[in-house]
């Protein structure tokens, strides 16, 4: 990707002696004598319109020459999850193992894997086979929990192109945290554009890129501005370096209040998370050359952008799918420089799968929820 800093090129070469420590020894192939020989999946099945999750069990998968068997230990929710058991066209889905994100150890490793061993730490990419470079529609046929089988196991067979290691500083719940929001977040906010101490970032929302966002901006002493209908959760990140935060429902016209804010500067980079709602006061609120990252679509994602808004500005507006194994290596080496851990609401067992969909539904938490396996 173009104009990245210096510390973001050269992380491109560092970061195997920096972070893959744990893939560094010759792999070890043997298999343990622990691992079970039946594995709990999480599948969906149809119901009336729509879909829900089974609780399952099936044999261990095998481990094919190129790929690494993980047990699982954490899996990090999404609302994507909620989204997949909403009505579909076709019965697709019926069968596919459920989430996106899952954190754990690796117990068996293909014959002709190189370089990561038994035991290391890792998580498992959002897409498929994406290792570096520009993005491609056809990943979209390839995205872990969403058009292809997730990791909602006790036991997962990935291809090695697909693990990332651990940092040493984070738990297996904090890890699991990162494949689909963490590295949606790096790259909405240092992904495309360099951020100078002193601009001004304007973050929707505490969710689980929001909040990540908030992380990653305020570690490169941008400005940071949430907003957020809770005035509870914008106290709470003010903790995670935000500076200032605007509740959007006793001021709907918060871009008018960031400009106040900012002197009439505007915001340098607007994190967009809302979508249909957002968008067109995401831009309003764009700073001479800013960037206008577009993350989600909480309220749809059919919303227009102004082209007059972003000429008169020569602004930009970027979209952002997650992102590459090279993203999240970046991503991490960052993590583990700015000594940052994810913001965790709540862990909730798998068998309380349930509870858990229900407060991610409900939205009255900032950071991620967790599952451990």
């Amino acid at each position: 990707m173009s104009d990245k800093n210096a510390g973001h090129q050269t992380s491109r070469f560092v970061v195997l002696v920096t972070m893959l420590g744990v893939f560094a020894a010759a792999p070890l192939r043997a298999v343990s004598p622990d691992i079970a020989t039946t594995t709990r999946k999480v599948v969906l099945e149809k119901s009336g319109a729509g879909y829900r999750w089974k609780l399952t069990e099936a044999p261990v998968p095998a481990v094919g020459d190129r790929q690494v068997l993980i047990r699982v230990h954490a899996v990090g929710l999404n609302r994507g999850d909620l989204s997949m058991l909403e009505p579909d066209s076709d019965n697709e889905r019926v069968g596919r193992v459920a989430a996106s994100d899952a954190a754990g150890e690796v117990i068996a490793v293909g014959k002709q894997v190189k370089g990561i061993r038994k035991g290391a730490r890792v998580t498992n990419t959002f897409f498929e086979n994406w290792t570096d470079g520009r993005f491609s529609g056809e990943r979209l046929a390839h995205a872990y929990g969403w058009t292809a089988d997730g990791v909602l196991a006790d036991y997962i067979a990935l291809e090695s192109t697909d693990v990332v290691p651990i940092p040493d500083e984070l738990s297996y719940e904090e890890a699991a945290t990162l494949p689909t929001a963490g590295v949606t977040a790096w790259n909405a906010v240092a992904g495309h554009r360099d951020i100078h101490p002193g601009d001004v970032v304007l973050v929707q929302g505490t969710g689980g890129v929001s909040t990540f966002a908030t992380q990653f901006a305020a570690a490169l002493g941008a400005h940071v501005i949430v907003t957020s209908s809770s005035d509870e959760k914008l106290l709470r990140v003010k903790g995670l370096g935000a500076s200032e935060g605007i509740n959007y429902k006793r001021e709907p016209a918060w871009s008018e209040r960031v400009l106040q804010l900012t002197k009439g500067h505007g915001a340098d980079l607007v994190v967009d998370v809302g979508g249909t709602d957002t968008l067109d006061q995401s831009v309003r609120t764009l700073a001479d050359a800013g960037t206008l990252s577009i993350v989600g679509g909480l309220s749809g994602y059919d919303g227009s952008i102004s082209a007059w808004g972003l000429l008169k500005k020569a602004a930009n507006a970027q979209s952002v799918f997650v992102g590459s194994r090279a993203d999240y290596l970046r991503m991490n080496t960052f993590i583990v420089a700015h000594r940052l851990h994810p913001v965790i609401e709540r862990v909730f067992p798998l068998e309380q799968y349930d509870e858990a969909l229900k407060t991610l539904a409900a939205g009255n938490f900032i950071g991620k929820i967790v599952l451990t396996l």
